[in-house]
């Protein structure tokens, strides 16, 4: 299969930082100063542009490994005319753990992850205590981490993951949200294959996890 061609850098919502050793500065990435909300591995960017085109005042910056899916996310992005949308090529860990600001963000979408099946790859899941810690150190307060996937063991674990941090608290994920989804979920909802959601927010006035 021939992989898409890149966009042209006019009309292109990819974005390279200067330096991959330095913290973002957000006034960098976006032309307009809104709240900040990261969804990470956007795959197609069927979540990303469907929301980001209803919600013009939030600013959205997804992170693919895969080229070709950023490639992809890039032209549905164009096609739309969101202006509120930065990609990057990044692994997700790298990412969380020395690139986004601290106390920066609105919210963090997490939807379908590899569930590493097998046992023996149980340790490579991304949710894990690691990436809660990451979440509650860079999201503001009140802000909230969403969680969806179609794998019950994995679901079970997320939930046990943020049960033990005493920095979130777990609120019902808004109806409005749940109403965008990704290519994968309406694909397997149709098949009678239900999602499994949880909603995280950040308490106030908590210094540890």
């Amino acid at each position: 299969m021939a992989r898409s061609k890149p966009l042209d850098p006019e009309y292109s919502s990819r974005w390279v930082p200067s330096d991959f050793f330095r913290t973002f500065c957000w006034k960098e990435v976006f032309p307009a100063p809104q709240p900040v909300e990261l969804e990470l591995g956007a795959g197609d960017g069927s979540f990303l542009v469907q929301y980001a085109r209803a919600h013009p005042h939030i600013n959205f910056f997804a992170v693919e490994r895969l080229l070709g899916r950023v490639r992809k996310m890039d032209r549905k992005s164009h096609i739309a005319g969101c202006c509120n949308i930065r990609l990057l090529r990044v692994e997700a860990s790298y990412l969380l753990n020395h690139l986004i600001p601290e106390a920066s963000l609105q919210a963090i979408h997490l939807y379908f992850p590899d569930p590493w099946p097998k046992k023996k790859h149980h340790k490579n899941r991304l949710v894990n205590d690691h990436f809660a810690n990451a979440c509650h150190r860079l999201l503001a307060t009140a802000g909230c981490v969403y969680l969806r996937t179609d794998h019950g063991d994995y679901f079970e674990q997320m939930k046990e993951v943020f049960a033990h941090k005493k920095g979130f608290e777990q609120t019902p994920t808004p109806a409005k949200l749940l109403a965008f989804k990704t290519d994968f979920e309406a694909h397997f909802n149709q098949r009678g294959i239900e999602t499994q959601h949880a909603c995280y927010l950040k308490k106030a006035s908590s210094d540890m996890p």
